[in-house]
């Protein structure tokens, strides 16, 4: 893992990304005119014959073909090496996105009336997924080697963070797992017990009051190669998430990273607008008629408010397109659930696509909501889970978001567990927050979109 902008980013998914874009883009050029030539022996490789395979040509379906096999992988989610691995069996997957990103490629040239030397695609085609093949084959095997670790603890935390482990998307292989009581004065030496274990690293997850390694013990490991992490440092760096059951929340508090400078707050406001502004433009039209058809559909008015809380607590009116019946709550607030009956038909459609909340961009320009931030959440919600989660209220520290780092990692919330969850998200982005991370949640948030992930 290494850090960019504050943020987490797995090495191995951009090793595998780029030793996988090379090895295509060369595998197609070379398989282009291998095919090429094999057809018609005196086809030439330069640009002053007519029907001879250029470098531009080459160039084109090698961007091209690299371009899109990247991007059928990244839709099929070919880049969470626990997917990946799991594919590797059956290659069910892998072989949906080689043909999708072939018939892309096939329906691209088409559109740009390009018609390029007999055999010179299919040699491409053929070429590129050769790329593939040996690329992920030569680094499967490394890319899916699991760290292993040593988790030192005995209690809820350890028991937490090793189901935690067990949905890593990098896999991680607990080579131990020791009672805290056996090490310290007169016992187990913590760097004996890791090599022991052939552990890369180890893990604190001790409960208040059982911390028995010393920083001699401590230093120890480090100075031998192997790395020491706090439970909540580790998850924060492999899982992207800061769980509440192993978070110190003075530590968390006085972080650098949580400190939000005034170049951070405008250059925020600054996207907030530009982004919002332009979602307005390009929405706008669309949003006009969705208000026709939710009023073709069902009674009452298009447009939905609600009242939602806010930075630092502040309440706010969120506005939202009408998805439920106008008596969707007529015997109080509850979470909304999987084939809600209260969900109109068109409700049905945008909700599930997000439409619903194109008219949250009016609270982005007010400035009540940022475009990324944790989820606005009703005060009736909040009180619910906070009674039975610590440190829920951490994410108040920032303005909620139409988008963000939970809503794309983690799936629809309807319960205090979801909440619980989903706010180990939040925490990691209230502390790591940047521009750079606001791309990227944009960025994955036009996936889920596409494929109706994580909506109700």
């Amino acid at each position: 893992m290494y850090r960019v902008f504050n943020h987490w980013v797995s090495g191995r998914k951009t090793l595998l990304f780029v030793a996988e874009s090379a090895a295509i883009a060369a595998a197609c050029a070379t398989g282009a005119v291998m095919l090429a030539r094999a057809i018609h022996p005196e086809t030439a490789i330069s640009g002053g014959h007519p029907g001879a395979v250029t470098g531009r040509l080459l160039l084109l379906l090698s961007i091209g073909f690299a371009s899109l096999y990247q991007a059928a992988f990244y839709f099929l989610d070919l880049y969470d090496l626990r997917v990946a691995t799991e594919d590797r069996s059956r290659g069910a997957r892998l072989i949906r996105a080689l043909g999708l990103a072939v018939f892309a490629m096939a329906m691209l040239l088409t559109m740009l009336r390009i018609r390029p030397p007999e055999g010179v695609v299919l040699g491409g085609a053929f070429g590129a997924i050769l790329g593939v093949i040996v690329a992920r084959g030569l680094l499967g095997n490394a890319l899916a080697r699991p760290n292993r670790v040593l988790v030192v603890g005995h209690g809820p935390r350890a028991q937490r963070l090793l189901e935690l482990l067990e949905r890593a998307d990098e896999a991680t292989h607990v080579a131990a797992l020791v009672d805290p009581r056996r090490l310290g004065p007169g016992g187990e030496k913590l760097l004996e017990v890791a090599r022991r274990a052939q552990a890369e690293a180890v893990i604190l997850a001790t409960d208040p009051g059982q911390e028995r390694a010393t920083p001699e013990e401590l230093a120890r490991c480090r100075y031998a190669g192997v790395r020491v992490y706090g439970a909540a440092q580790y998850c924060e760096r492999i899982l992207r998430r800061i769980p509440v059951h192993v978070l110190d929340g003075v530590q968390y508090a006085t972080a650098d990273e949580l400190s939000q400078g005034p170049l951070r707050r405008a250059s925020k406001r600054a996207f907030d607008l530009l982004v919002a502004g332009a979602l307005l433009l390009l929405a706008g039209p669309l949003m006009l008629l969705l208000v026709v058809l939710i009023r073709l559909d069902s009674k009452g008015p298009a447009f939905y408010r609600q009242e939602r809380v806010g930075r630092n607590g502040e309440p706010y009116a969120l506005w939202k397109l009408r998805s439920m019946r106008l008596d969707a709550e007529k015997n109080g607030a509850v979470w909304a659930q999987a084939r809600d009956e209260r969900v109109t038909r068109v409700g049905r459609f945008i909700r599930k696509t997000r439409m619903d909340e194109i008219p949250q961009v009016f609270n982005v320009l007010r400035g009540d909501m940022s475009f990324v931030g944790p989820r606005p959440e009703r005060s009736v919600f909040i009180e619910i889970i906070s009674r039975d989660v610590p440190y829920y209220t951490l994410r108040e520290g920032v303005k909620p978001g139409i988008t963000g780092w939970a809503q794309i990692r983690y799936p629809y919330g309807a319960s205090v567990e979801d909440g619980r969850n989903k706010l180990e998200f939040d925490l990691y982005y209230v502390k790591n927050g940047t521009l750079f991370l606001d791309l990227a949640i944009i960025f994955h948030t036009v996936r889920h979109v596409l494929l109706g992930r994580g909506a109700r």
